[in-house]
């Protein structure tokens, strides 16, 4: 999920007014104020997005998580529960979460909800979920969804519509929305981004111009971002390489583990000569935190 959070976070912020629309299902919402993002609510998992909305003259927040797949190490209601209790208590307010499902396969099992015991004793606590596979993609592609068309090749084509025509009209919808070449650019490279998730790449390097995504000040930060990230995973890489080939009989699990948690690229690289002369893995692992 990395590689989609700055895209999908960006759209939800540019075009809060839509995703908003998208979880209560009707035009009768409006986004007050975007909430603090970075609030730590349950250990790893942070909410994707919080928003405060008026809902039927309702003031209430809206929690958005995103995800390409299942849940894997908590179940998804246990998450969105976590989420909403933490919401509540700071904000004394009720709190709305839609968890949206990116993946073709993703959420199937989710039933959007948690509860135990009775109407006496218990708890209910209920939230909605959407699969982006099992929307009709036909009503996103008018002017007013704009912020929404990025992921219309996650969507359900017409009935009778073969896959590449599909895209073409998702892409061509996106190059004719009434936005500066700036934001089309950031909705088209956004639109090829998400699509990659189901779709051949090469499609839409066939439908999309590098220079029309270009436009967007998004695309360079993502691309030095994906650089980045590679030369992190490669200097990983070559350390517990260096470390196996001169403690053959030594675990790494605790050694890949501790280097996953370091974020300096140039730390990393120190490291790979500090692997080469270290006397022991225990040694190694020591002066990680010196």
């Amino acid at each position: 999920m990395a590689q989609y959070d700055e895209i999908v976070k960006h759209l939800m912020d540019r075009f809060a007014d839509e995703f908003a629309q998208l979880a209560f299902n009707t035009t009768d919402v409006e986004v007050v104020a975007k909430l603090d993002t970075e609030q730590q609510t349950v250990k790893v998992h942070r909410n994707d997005m919080t928003f405060e909305v008026r809902r039927d003259d309702e003031k209430a927040i809206l929690h958005i998580e995103v995800q390409t797949d299942d849940s894997r190490d908590k179940p998804m209601p246990f998450r969105v529960l976590a989420y909403a209790s933490v919401l509540i208590l700071k904000y004394e307010m009720p709190v709305y979460s839609l968890v949206l499902y990116l993946g073709a396969n993703a959420g199937q099992t989710d039933l959007g909800g948690y509860s135990y015991g009775d109407d006496t004793f218990g708890l209910q606590h209920k939230y909605q979920v959407v699969r982006l596979a099992d929307l009709e993609g036909e009503p996103f592609l008018d002017a007013t969804s704009i912020g929404l068309l990025p992921f219309t090749p996650l969507m359900k084509p017409p009935e009778g519509t073969d896959t590449e025509t599909w895209l073409r009209r998702c892409v061509k919808a996106t190059e004719a929305a009434p936005v500066d070449s700036q934001t089309r650019g950031t909705l088209l490279f956004a639109l090829s981004t998400l699509g990659s998730l189901v779709h051949d790449p090469h499609f839409f390097q066939k439908l999309i111009s590098e220079e029309m995504m270009q436009e967007s000040p998004f695309y360079e930060i993502i691309i030095q971002r994906g650089i980045e990230q590679g030369s992190r995973e490669m200097s990983i890489k070559n350390i517990l390489s260096v470390l196996a080939k001169r403690f053959p009989q030594q675990d790494m699990q605790q050694v890949a583990e501790a280097l996953e948690a370091i974020p300096s690229l140039d730390r990393l690289t120190q490291l790979i000569d500090i692997a080469v002369d270290t006397p022991s893995v225990e040694t190694f692992l020591m002066g990680l935190n010196s």
